[in-house]
C-alpha cells in the first residue's frame, strides 16, 4: 500500500500534535491507520474516536522503515509539486515511480524558413536539417521573434512535410509544433509569449473540439484561429468522410458557437455536407 497525498498531510498534522477523528480515514487510508495503531506507532483517545501521535520520532522511523519515506515533509512536497523529477522521487520516497513524472517535457518544432530562436540565452536555427526536427525540452526558456506565427499540427505527416503545405501559410512566417498526444507543454509555452496561434487539425467535430478545449480556451481567443483553407468545401465534397462527421457530432451538439465565431463557418460546411475531412489531404 502507498501513502497518498491526503494521508501524508494527515500524518504530518498528527506528528505536529493534532488529533484527528478516526472517521476521517476511509478505504486504504483507514487500513494504513489501523496498521499504525496496531503496531503502536499511533494511538487513539479513551473513546476510540480520535487518532493521536504520542511520539513523532517513532512515526518518522516507522514511515522510513516500512514505507521508504525518509522525510514526510519532503514526501509531501514531492506529491504537491508539479515540477518534481524522478530524482526528487528517489530522495523523498526511495522510488522514482511513486509519482507520475513527465521525464520528457517539451515539443518538436519544424520550419521551412530560417527562423532564429533563443533557448537558455543561446541562438538556434529552427529550420532543421533534412531528415530531422528540433526538439525543445526546456521550453520555459524558449523565445521566438514576435512576428512568427505558431502553427500547432495534429497529424505527424502534416508536421513532417510542412514545406509541402507552404501554400496554406502565404503571408506569414510560421513555425510548426507537433501536438502529439499532450498539449500541456505547448500551452504552458504559449502562455509565456504573445505570438499569434493557428491550429491545423482535422476538419471534423473532434478537431474543432480539440482546438477550443485544449488551446483557445486556455491561451485566449484574441490570438487564435483555426486554419480555414480557401478550397475546404471543394475538398470536403470530393474527399470528405461521412463517418468522421456522424461518429463525432456529439462533441459539438451543445456547443456555443457564438463564443467561437471563427470556427462556425467551418462547422456549417461540415453540417451542410455531413462529412469530415482529414488534414493529410492538404499535403502536395
Amino acid at each position: 500500500m502507498k501513502i497518498n497525498y491526503s494521508l501524508s498531510k494527515h500524518l504530518m498534522n498528527l506528528s505536529n500534535g493534532m488529533d484527528i477523528s478516526l472517521s476521517t480515514f476511509r478505504g486504504n487510508n483507514s487500513k494504513i491507520i489501523e496498521r499504525l495503531i496496531r503496531d503502536g506507532v499511533l494511538d487513539t483517545n479513551l473513546g476510540n474516536t480520535k487518532v493521536i501521535c504520542r511520539n513523532k520520532e517513532n512515526l518518522a522511523n516507522y514511515l522510513h522503515l516500512h514505507f521508504s519515506i525518509p522525510s514526510l515533509e519532503a514526501y509531501i512536497s514531492l506529491l504537491s509539486n508539479s515540477e518534481s523529477t524522478r530524482s526528487d522521487a528517489v530522495m523523498a520516497a526511495s522510488d522514482s515511480k511513486i509519482k507520475d513524472v513527465k521525464v520528457l517535457e517539451g515539443f518538436l518544432v519544424n520550419a521551412y524558413h530560417d527562423i532564429k530562436g533563443i533557448i537558455n540565452g543561446n541562438e538556434i536555427n529552427l529550420k532543421p536539417s533534412s531528415g530531422s526536427f528540433i526538439f525543445i525540452n526546456e521550453f520555459r526558456d524558449f523565445l521566438i521573434p514576435p512576428d512568427v506565427t505558431v502553427v500547432c499540427v495534429e497529424g505527424f505527416e502534416n508536421f513532417r512535410m510542412a514545406e509541402k503545405q507552404m501554400y496554406l501559410f502565404e503571408g506569414i512566417k510560421p513555425i510548426f509544433i507537433w501536438r502529439y498526444q499532450n498539449s500541456v507543454s505547448i500551452v504552458k509555452w504559449l502562455l509565456s509569449n504573445s505570438n499569434n496561434y493557428i491550429h491545423f487539425g482535422d476538419f471534423d467535430p473532434k478537431g474543432l473540439h480539440i482546438y477550443v478545449s485544449e488551446f483557445r480556451n486556455k491561451i485566449g481567443k484574441e490570438r487564435c484561429e483555426f486554419l480555414f483553407p480557401q478550397n475546404l468545401e471543394e475538398l470536403l465534397i470530393k474527399f470528405g468522410n461521412k463517418e468522421l462527421y456522424e461518429t463525432q457530432l456529439h462533441r459539438l451538439i451543445h456547443f456555443d458557437f457564438e463564443s467561437c465565431p471563427e470556427i462556425l463557418p467551418i462547422f456549417q460546411l461540415l453540417k451542410k455536407h455531413k462529412k469530415g475531412l482529414e488534414q493529410e489531404i492538404f499535403i502536395k
